[in-house]
Formats: structure tokens, sequence, C-alpha cells
């Protein structure tokens, strides 16, 4: 994992794994119900974990980038 493509492209999957499992929980959640108040803490927890995943994996590379130079 030395090279910023590879790190990008696990960044880019982690992301998405993430907001797939968001989509997952909250279709189970909303089963049945017509309630928004159950699904609003995945949501929101799940946008918070993918900015901290996309921001410090960006931030990864970049720090890579800059020793490399």
């Amino acid at each position: 994992m030395n090279r910023p493509g590879a790190v990008i492209a696990v960044v880019i999957i982690v992301n998405a794994c993430i907001w797939g499992f968001a989509l997952v929980m909250s279709a189970h959640t909303l089963r049945g119900t017509g309630a928004y108040q159950q699904i609003q803490h995945i949501l929101g927890g799940c946008s918070a974990i993918s900015l901290v995943v996309v921001g410090g994996g960006l931030a990864a590379v970049a720090k890579k980038v800059k020793q490399s130079e």
C-alpha cells in the first residue's frame, strides 16, 4: 500500500461499503414502518464515518506523496 493510487482505491471501496451498510440497515429498519426518526441516527452516523474515512484516507495519501518528494 505504498502507492497513492492503491490507497485512494481502498478509501473509495471502504466508503462505498459504509454507505451500502447504511442503505441495507435503513431498508431493514423501515420494513413495514414509515418513521424517519428510526433511521436518522443510522444515516447520520454513517455520514460521519464516511467523512472520517475519506478525509483521513486522502490526508494519508497527501502525507505519503509529500514525504516521497
